[in-house]
């Protein structure tokens, strides 16, 4: 009987046997499940099955009364209704093959079914469910509707109970939010099946799949909150589930990636794997709090868990078992946990800790936590997670009248070993780096692992399984002082954290992980940034720029990015600064930088959604004198316009001189030399880099998502790996969406709701290739800057596009990463209300739009089943319907689950093929 050693019958059964001392072993040899295998062969004929079933039934029923039982466990609740289920499903296999045996059947059935109608013997959770299940089972099995309805009342009840309106199970464990979803669900298919109705309270468990999806670490895993050793959701069967479990190659993830739940549950990532980052390499965090007395939870108010990079590098410790042991104390503990403890002070049963706020930013998580647990000692933990840094900062704070000894625990995961050093732990696992690095006054540094005496430095990973796992600990002493630990995970180095001097109010810390190097300052009441990246504030004196005030909605209750006069008014003004600056002073270029800011703080714009007004400031000020700091003065990306046409100006880090094109491209003779061409594309700035190589064939390259953290704008994505393969000229085209939201990585190429980018876009690839001479072009793209080759495709009928694994229809995919879009693209909250034409939205429907279908070579990962499923199948069928199949070809490169990238080598491959056929 899993988890449980092989036990083998002996000739006469033993109803009191017991050998393994375990409860669990005791509770399911007497739920009798581990006869069914024995009914369900018997009810496919087998006949010695039959009789060896009826065997040990008869011999379990005469010896297991219920005024003395073998043994006190056979009555007990949850095991009574399992065992009373077995026995129902039993009686048609009875009454056909062994009628006589019917009578001592039904009794045995009624008999459990007065004993779990009996308020006296009824369990709690879903110890209770059980039993309210099987009395509706019995009731059914005997024709008796009193004890049915009886069953369905109770069970409506406990239901409403155990379920809040987000969906979560009260029990306290991630483990039991699974298994109780799918017992929970079998009876409620049991009332469907009977023609009941199910009860209000159903409706809140159906969104417990989404909590579950929530609770999946990226590597498919649960985490491990309260009584939980593993296990992954794919039983649960739901499009979240589904998609957790397979790493993102079905189903869909949720919308959310932050999700604070009532009942005492943060879950936060990085993202879903979406954007050709593998999924199980998102970072992901989890914060338990509230009650510590919850069935199957333990005291771990405050506990953290962190993975990245697929390593779990901070667990919780799991359950180990059920009952005593020293294994089973420590793992229910506090101190096993990575939490404070006091030294010498007992934690207080039914301690909670509250949520005290949860501050959510385009920058960052800000969540502070009150822990009650030690009486008369004040103890917070805020967590502050960086969206752009993708690290975390965790600052506790212990308050004391007396002095006190606090130890901060850090339980760190399987295989992941540590190194201490003065003021930091070097953690590794497999090639991986992270860090636990502390800042402020000095702490002592201590680790244990595997160790027996103590018992210490452990976790559960099974039913008494438990591996060596190394914990952590940093000590303080004093009355009133505070932990200040940042978490990290490197990318390709050992991350670091240091502190640095600032004027601001607070503490200053820069955190670098070889992704990203970030100052964040850490006050009372926030969180900044000092070179934060939506800054367009002005300062005459030297030059610099800060913060716009924070967004509030405008008098019509919307968002200021979302109210069309806004809008409007901001990209007619973008329009004309541009337009005018061609012929404009540089003083005068100045004036129309300030007088947009001048105009956005007026309409309430905020730093991050400002709708192109920095990038507008940005190519404005380009020739501003004086003391600048570029990351303050090109905070979204860097200039795009050349006003005085100087050829030695480079304004990015690509070796490339800049031609400002004003509002079309023009050419009087073949271009020469590489460069970025810009050209005006309504309120937007379109950056095209050009290498005009000899050949035929004009290769024209876009971007799919980008890590605006790390990447300054314009960013020409495979540029020169294309360039490498030596095809013939390339164009490698930038988004100027991204030019909307400095936090916005996919933009689509959808422009703004008067500017449909594609058709200027297209018309300057038409420009380019008349003024090369080129005889064939060929769009690619990976992800959305697939979506984006597919759209230019219909004004350029006679081109090939090579798409891998595209979007094909924004409507199909993810909401969070699609909203994030059209809000700044479109004005709408969501793509349901953006009120545009659907062309703009669907390949498909701008391919007939236009009567125009390109050649598509499709490149499709068959891991990916999302994309297969939503967005390649969809399109093949379009061109299907229009009789044009011959002209859609895929090519299935199977890339493991998920929506990931070609390397640079199968690239090649690909577009070698490509350049080969006809």
């Amino acid at each position: 009987m899993n988890p449980h050693p092989e036990w083998i019958l002996p000739p006469e059964i033993d109803w009191a046997a017991d050998p393994f001392q375990d409860v669990n072993w005791r509770s399911q040899y007497h739920m009798l499940r581990w006869l069914d295998p024995l009914r369900r062969a018997a009810a496919k004929g087998d006949d010695a099955a039959f009789a060896m079933w009826i065997r040990y039934v008869r011999d379990w029923v005469r010896s297991n009364p219920r005024e003395k039982p073998a043994h006190k466990w056979v009555w007990s609740d949850m095991v009574d209704g399992i065992r009373a289920i077995q026995l129902c499903l039993a009686a048609p296999l009875v009454r056909d093959k062994s009628p006589e045996d019917l009578g001592w059947l039904e009794q045995t059935i009624r008999d459990h079914a007065e004993f779990m109608a009996d308020p006296a013997n009824l369990g709690h959770s879903n110890h209770a469910m059980h039993q309210h299940e099987a009395l509706f089972v019995c009731g059914r099995t005997l024709g008796e509707s009193q004890l049915t309805e009886l069953a369905v009342s109770r069970f409506n009840e406990l239901l409403a109970a155990q379920y809040d309106e987000q969906g979560v199970n009260a029990e306290g464990a991630i483990a039991y939010h699974y298994n109780n979803y799918l017992w929970y669900e079998r009876a409620l298919k049991r009332f469907d099946a009977e023609g009941f109705d199910r009860p209000a309270a159903a409706a809140r468990h159906a969104r417990a799949p989404e909590e579950i999806a929530h609770a999946t670490r990226p590597d498919g895993t649960f985490v491990g909150i309260g009584d939980t050793d593993g296990g992954s959701p794919r039983a649960v069967g739901s499009p979240f589930t589904n998609y957790v479990s397979s790493s993102g190659a079905d189903g869909e993830p949720p919308s959310d990636l932050l999700k604070i739940y009532d009942q005492g549950y943060l879950f936060a990532r990085s993202g879903w794997g979406e954007t050709e980052r593998n999924y199980d390499e998102e970072t992901f965090f989890s914060v338990s709090f509230g009650r510590s007395d919850r069935v199957h939870g333990h005291p771990d108010g405050g506990s953290l868990t962190f993975s990245a990079g697929a390593v779990n590098w901070l667990v919780d410790p799991g359950k180990y078992q059920y009952g005593g042991g020293v294994e089973r104390r420590h793992m229910l503990s506090r101190a096993s946990h990575s939490l404070v403890s006091l030294d010498g002070v007992k934690p207080r049963k039914g301690a909670t800790v509250s949520l005290l706020r949860a501050s959510v930013t385009q920058r960052a998580y800000d969540v502070l936590f009150s822990d009650d647990t030690f009486s008369g000692i004040g103890l917070t933990r805020r967590v502050i997670y960086s969206l752009n840094g993708d690290y975390l900062v965790v600052i506790d704070h212990v308050h004391s009248r007396k002095e006190v000894t606090a130890r901060q625990r850090w339980q760190l995961g399987p295989g992941v070993d540590a190194a201490i050093s003065r003021h930091r732990v070097e953690m590794t696992s497999g090639g991986r780096q992270a860090v636990l690095a502390f800042a402020g006054t000095a702490t002592d540094l201590d680790q244990v692992t595997g160790s027996e005496e103590p018992f210490d430095g452990w976790v559960a990973t099974g039913w008494k399984k438990k591996v060596p796992a190394t914990a952590v600990i940093a000590t303080k002493t004093g009355t009133s002082f505070r932990f200040i630990t940042v978490i990290a995970a490197g990318a390709g180095i050992a991350p670091t954290a240091t502190t640095v001097p600032t004027d601001a109010p607070g503490f200053c810390l820069e955190v670098s992980t070889g992704r990203v190097t970030e100052q964040i300052v850490i006050r009372e009441d926030g969180v900044s940034f000092p070179a934060d990246l939506g800054s367009v504030e002005h300062d005459d004196a030297d030059g610099q720029v800060a913060v716009v005030a924070s967004a509030l909605p405008t008098a019509s209750g919307r968002l200021p990015h979302l109210d069309a006069s806004n809008r409007q008014q901001i990209f007619d003004l973008l329009t004309d600064a541009r337009i005018s600056g061609r012929d404009s002073t540089t003083d005068e270029r100045r004036a129309a930088a300030r007088n947009l800011l001048v105009e956005a703080r007026a309409r309430g714009l905020e730093g991050d959604v400002d709708l192109g007004v920095t990038a507008a400031i940005t190519d404005l000020r380009q020739k501003v004198r004086g003391r600048v700091d570029p990351k303050k003065v090109e905070p979204h990306r860097t200039a795009l316009i050349n006003w005085d046409g100087e050829p030695g100006w480079r304004p990015t880090f690509y070796p490339m001189p800049l031609v400002h094109h004003g509002s079309a491209l023009t050419f009087d003779e073949r271009p020469s030399e590489t460069q970025i061409l810009t050209v005006n594309s309504g309120p937007l700035v379109l950056p095209l880099a050009l290498a005009p190589s000899p050949g035929d064939v004009l290769t024209v390259l876009f971007h799919g998502a980008l890590d605006r953290a790390k990447l300054r704008l314009p960013i020409f994505q495979r540029w020169r790996y294309q360039l490498e393969l030596q095809a013939g000229p390339t164009l490698a085209i930038g988004d100027p969406t991204l030019d909307l939201s400095g936090s916005m990585r996919l933009g689509w190429y959808l422009g703004t709701e008067s500017t449909d980018l594609v058709p200027w876009i297209a018309g300057s690839i038409q420009r380019i290739a008349r003024s090369l001479g080129v005889s064939r072009i060929v769009l690619v793209g990976s992800s959305g800057g697939g979506f984006a080759a597919l759209q230019v495709g219909a004004f350029l009928p006679r081109s090939v596009v090579v798409a891998m694994s595209p979007q094909t229809d924004l409507r199909s995919y993810s909401p969070r990463l699609v909203n994030a879009a059209i809000g700044p693209a479109f004005g709408s909250d969501t793509i349901s209300a953006a009120g545009v034409e659907s062309f703009r939205l669907s390949a498909a429907d701008r391919f007939s739009s236009r009567t125009a279908f390109p050649r598509v070579e499709l490149v499709s990962n068959p891991g990916d089943r999302v994309h297969v499923k939503h967005h390649e199948s969809p399109l093949r069928a379009a061109y299907s319907a229009a009789g044009l199949s011959k002209l859609f070809r895929t090519t299935e490169i199977d890339l493991g689950p998920g929506h990931r990238s070609l390397d640079n080598t199968a690239y090649g491959d690909v577009m070698r093929k490509v350049y080969d056929s006809k």
